[in-house]
């Protein structure tokens, strides 16, 4: 029995040491360096995988048991032998695929990754395979008693050089979870608008200014504009929505001289929009469903609460398996992790005691969208919904569809924008609400260049044309809280703000392909002519 025990050691040692690298060193390297992404704290991200772990554990043990049973019923030792090479240089591989080799994976912003552009990476990852098979095979063959020893003792060393490179982690772990918070947009109010005076911007996500331009004149849509001024000219300040959103409420650029929660916060806490609305005695309501919002002075919105959130165990380890499986498979594999974009909000169990948690999927907001109630203060709402985002997946009238287009995506929100509109018009407050509808950046296919054009539609208080005005004005996004906010309140149509605006301005913009690498740009030109962005030499790390 003593010698059976032995035996199953090296399986009990790969087994540890395999569970550990993928369900508590890479979700804690993953939470430290991405914890922006993660709506609860350190505890319970260990709390649930330490379940994952001692599972996975028991699992590999039970497997490696079965099997040495197998090996020995047969009376042949090689069957053990063999599955411990195989268990031996999987963990091998996946040692180094997942943590010397993973510099090159794909951004995981949503779009679909083309997989065929990797192919250095996949004959990498076949080297690697080979190469961890034939260390292991070499090392039995020239000790082949003491295999089981060498690798257990091997593996060990990996264990403790994972432990200790989990130190320094837990130096930042107190600050992250401190800004972790409870609050989130709930649905309230979101059918209302004040009898006095409104100010409403929806943002629709990723939509395209020329392709949606576009978009409408092909679906005979242009009329749903009729008292808007259209600005194609448009440059947003950032490639990506995570920035954007706080750069469109508040005005202030991120240049990652800061953790970004504590921008998030910092922005959104010391907003002169905000305040100024205050002033003006607008309730304040915000409908973003990845809030990072986190301190007490969302007490200043209507709509923002303080909402119980329970983790969806299932759910979680389904988003932590894609991405374990993304980092740590052959690039020939990692296809199969389904993988497009790590999103924990779907874990979450909504446990609601302040009202319905919004949802910024395109559907969900139409149907949620009804008829309009009064009140006598002033009324502010910014509703972010999907719009065009990935996945595409739906048509105009929201029926999922396969092999879906941008166009089709764009299309269910232009469904989503009408109703928007039409329920204004239909409540009678439609003349006495300042309407901005825009877009966080714009799009280019799976490319991440090309995306610094939105979509930019503005109505003021009282106007109304003949049909919508397109004005060729140079916009950049770092004037909605410069002027046009305070243009607007201040009773002026959007035939009259930016009167200003040079011919010959240039303008800034900050891209990125990679969080916290950041490249400072300026345009001398249309907002849509990318091959005019120029690196001024300024980069953000």
């Amino acid at each position: 029995m003593k010698d059976y025990i032995k035996k199953i050691i090296p399986a009990v040692v790969i087994a540890t040491v395999m569970s550990f690298m993928l369900f508590i060193y890479e979700p804690i390297t993953l939470f430290i360096s991405n914890s922006d992404d993660f709506w609860f704290g350190f505890s319970t991200l260990l709390k649930t995988n330490i379940v994952f772990f001692v599972l996975a554990i028991v699992f590999i043990i039970l497997i490696s048991i079965i099997v040495f049973i197998i090996s020995r019923f047969l009376k042949k030792q090689s069957i053990y032998t063999i599955y411990l090479i195989i268990l031996s240089s999987g963990l091998l591989f996946a040692y180094i695929q997942g943590n010397y080799f993973s510099g090159k994976l794909p951004l995981l912003d949503g779009s679909p990754i083309e997989w065929s552009k990797y192919s250095t990476q996949s004959l990498i990852s076949y080297g690697l395979i080979i190469g961890s098979l034939l260390i292991n095979i070499l090392i039995y063959v020239k000790f082949k008693n003491k295999y089981a020893k060498i690798i257990s003792y091997t593996f060990a060393a990996i264990f403790v050089m994972l432990c200790t490179g989990l130190i320094p982690s837990f130096t930042d772990i107190n600050k992250i979870d401190s800004r972790k918070g409870l609050y989130a947009s709930t649905t309230n109010d979101i059918n209302t608008l004040s009898s006095d005076t409104n100010f409403l911007i929806l943002l629709v996500d990723m939509l395209d200014s020329r392709a949606f331009d576009q978009l409408i004149k092909d679906k005979q849509k242009e009329n749903i504009f009729d008292d808007f001024t259209y600005y194609p000219d448009t440059l947003s300040a950032y490639p990506f929505t995570r920035e954007s959103i706080p750069f469109i409420l508040t005005g202030k650029w991120y240049e990652c001289d800061e953790l970004f929660s504590d921008f998030y916060n910092d922005a959104f806490d010391n907003s002169k929009f905000f305040a100024n609305l205050k002033d003006r005695n607008f309730d304040i309501n915000i409908y973003e469903q990845d809030l990072q919002w986190t301190t007490d002075k969302t007490a200043i919105t209507e709509n923002v609460k303080i909402v119980n959130f329970d983790i969806d165990k299932l759910s979680f380890l389904r988003q932590q398996s894609k991405y374990v499986l993304f980092k740590y498979l052959p690039y020939s594999l990692k296809k199969y992790s389904k993988i497009e974009t790590m999103n924990y909000l779907l874990c979450r169990k909504e446990t609601v005691n302040n009202g319905n948690v919004f949802h910024s999927d395109n559907k969900e907001t139409y149907d949620l969208l009804d008829e309009i109630s009064f009140q006598d203060n002033n009324y502010f709402q910014f509703i972010h919904i999907d719009g065009g985002h990935y996945p595409w997946d739906i048509n105009e009238k929201f029926e999922i569809i396969e092999n879906g287009t941008y166009d089709d995506k764009m299309a269910s929100a232009l469904t989503v924008i009408e109703k928007y509109l039409n329920r204004i018009k239909e409540s009678g407050q439609y003349d006495n609400s300042i309407i901005i509808i825009l877009a966080d950046h714009g799009n280019n296919d799976y490319e991440y260049t090309g995306r610094q054009n939105p979509s930019l539609y503005i109505k003021g208080l009282n106007e109304k044309h003949d049909k919508m005005i397109v004005s060729d004005k140079k916009v950049s996004y770092a004037d909605l809280n410069d002027t046009i906010y305070n243009d607007l309140l201040n009773g002026k149509k959007s035939t009259e703000i930016l009167n200003d605006v040079e011919a010959d301005r240039i303008r800034r913009f900050i891209w990125y392909k990679d969080y916290g690498d950041m490249y400072e740009q300026i345009l001398d030109g249309h907002a849509w002519e990318t091959e005019k962005l120029i690196n001024t030499g300024k980069r953000y790390k």
